[in-house]
């Protein structure tokens, strides 16, 4: 809701010759990589068991959160799908009709760009978090669909300045102000500082761990550092019982 615009309607506004200050320039819209690289499930494989499972967490965030929120999504390590996981359960959400924000904030491995194929120029969230940019510049669209991105620009090897409160603080609130949920692909929480800089200004944490991976001595420690923020465990490449039976179930002809 724009405030500003009083009792005008947008319609005429837009239909005025140039454009309202008061209107947030529309954002760029990208359109998603499909190859047989690709792990976004909603494009790849969308009446698959993995989009029933993100689906279902959907369903269990949304029922003890009807609000929505910030989530910070975090692993014990590197390489255990917590990027993957980020970008699927956004699209999940936004499917939903629920308008979602992803960002990604792990700057020493951004990876949410890479998984979308798309950059992000001289628009990435580093801009917006050094004041440089607005939230309304540097996002993208993608497709249609109520799903945001604010990416990252360029890799850091030490991104500390960027993470502090005085920097983060604004940008989450901006973003609880636009979207009902707001998903930040964060760095492993061990070992790094990154996560304890942030965990104050969320509301909840999602931890991801991968079946066969995460040693499960990593599991206690990170979820300590968690703490009380903690909303829930993602566990990826976990065989699901009776998955061959609802593959044929699913495809059979009636």
């Amino acid at each position: 809701m724009i405030s500003t615009l009083g009792i005008y309607p947008i319609n005429k506004i837009r239909a005025a010759e140039g454009v309202s200050p008061h209107l947030p320039p529309e954002p760029r819209q990208i359109t998603p990589r499909v190859d047989k690289k690709s792990r976004l499930v909603y494009l790849t494989d969308p009446t698959g068991l993995a989009v029933e499972q993100y689906k279902m967490l959907r369903r269990r965030l949304s029922t003890l959160h009807p609000r929505g929120g910030v989530i910070l999504i975090t692993s014990p390590n590197p390489g255990e799908g917590k990027t993957l996981t980020s970008v699927n359960l956004a699209w999940c959400l936004a499917e939903g009709g629920h308008h979602t924000c992803l960002v990604d904030l792990d700057f020493r491995a951004p990876g949410v760009g890479f998984t979308l194929g798309t950059t992000f120029d001289e628009d990435g969230v580093e801009e917006v978090l050094t004041g440089k940019r607005s939230i309304s510049q540097a996002v993208r669209q993608v497709g249609s669909r109520p799903l945001y991105v604010l990416g990252i620009r360029e890799r850091l090897v030490s991104p500390g300045q960027l993470l502090t409160s005085a920097s983060l603080n604004p940008l989450l609130t901006d973003l609880r102000a636009r979207y009902q949920w707001v998903l930040l692909d964060f760095a492993p929480v061990i070992p790094m500082a990154d996560v304890s800089e942030a965990l104050p200004h969320v509301d909840g944490a999602l931890m991801v761990i991968r079946s066969g991976k995460t040693e499960r001595a990593m599991v206690a420690p990170s979820m300590e550092l968690l703490g009380s923020k903690v909303w829930g465990v993602v566990l990826n490449d976990s065989p699901i019982n009776g998955s061959s039976y609802y593959g044929y179930y699913g495809d059979r002809k009636r």
